[in-house]
């Protein structure tokens, strides 16, 4: 069995929370396993839009019982460091899109760009293939 996590940012988490989380479950027909937010998330809509979850933890211990509280705090503190090099490392600090849409974008042209320099220094370092190179059209 796959273990899917919805960890959603802090720009307006309370509101963002239930839609993205509907959006969720049309596309992968199936409500998610585990829900992981941070205390942002904490209202009576998100509990109740995540009824249906087997384990929905929104910051706080008691959300959860005590068998699967290491688990989702161990599951919270692994995507803070995703967030922290998402913003720092990969542009997202910096983004000129706002909202669940301009993530998507936004997203998309970070990991472009990333795999473009990666391509270069590659490419540079003369790590490719011939073969590889002439697929590509680089090489005739």
């Amino acid at each position: 069995m796959v273990t899917v996590e919805i960890v959603i940012g802090n720009p307006a988490d309370s509101k963002l929370y239930s839609g993205t989380l509907k959006k969720y479950n049309q596309k992968m027909k199936v409500a998610p396993p585990y829900s992981i937010t941070d205390q942002g998330y904490r209202s009576k809509a998100n509990f109740k839009a995540a009824e249906h979850i087997d384990t929905a933890y929104f910051g706080k211990s008691c959300d959860v019982p005590v068998e699967k509280q290491k688990f989702c705090k161990s599951a919270r503190s692994a995507n803070e460091g995703f967030i922290a090099v998402a913003k720092n490392l990969r542009g997202f600090k910096r983004s000129l899109y706002r909202g669940i849409e301009g993530d998507k974008i936004w997203a998309a042209l970070c990991q472009t760009a990333y795999n473009l320099r990666k391509f270069l220094l590659l490419y540079y370092d003369e790590k490719f293939k011939e073969k590889t190179l002439v697929k590509l059209g680089l090489l005739i």
